[in-house]
């Protein structure tokens, strides 16, 4: 698995080493192949914003955005999963209305995104309900395997209140 991943943010200190793991261990978890490549940019408001209106005709930041790749436009030695942008400003507002770390919010962004690179989707009560539910598994699993320091003998009790609240 390849992880690329651009840094185009000053706000926000990011150890890109961890996010490589935290995505590696995702990607493993959904069972992506061992030949996919994933590009993850984190960006400020500005940037998303750009993408957001040209791409979904929505001229407002967002936290995440995601972009499947389609497999038939790549060699066939490596599966594109695609892109997910994070703006690590919205991430920061969003944390701080839910009193939980940046990092965790970042985290919760980049399942997210990965969850919809694999086909998830939130539009309709059952597909929100799904998702909702494979991001709180997914979270709890990265707490089992000790990936996530800052819920040492909590339940993902934030992640739950975070999925809450996008509701």
């Amino acid at each position: 698995m390849e992880i690329l991943i651009s840094n185009r943010q000053e706000q926000v200190s990011i150890d890109l080493d961890f996010i490589k793991s935290v995505a590696e261990e995702i990607m493993r978890f959904e069972a992506s192949p061992e030949n996919a490549e994933l590009s993850l940019v984190f960006c400020d408001d500005d940037f998303i914003q750009k993408l957001n209106r040209d791409y979904r005709g929505k001229n407002e930041p967002t936290d995440v955005l995601s972009f499947p790749m389609e497999e038939e436009q790549f060699e066939a030695e490596i599966r594109m999963l695609g892109d997910i942008v994070i703006s690590t400003e919205t991430a920061v507002r969003q944390a701080d209305s839910l009193k939980h770390p940046a990092l965790l919010e970042i985290v919760f962004l980049l399942i997210h995104g990965l969850l919809h690179l694999h086909g998830y989707d939130h539009s309709g009560k059952l597909k929100l309900k799904r998702m909702r539910e494979r991001e709180v598994t997914i979270f709890r699993h990265l707490c089992e395997k000790q990936i996530l320091s800052c819920f040492e003998g909590e339940e993902p009790a934030p992640l739950i209140k975070r999925a809450i609240a996008v509701d």
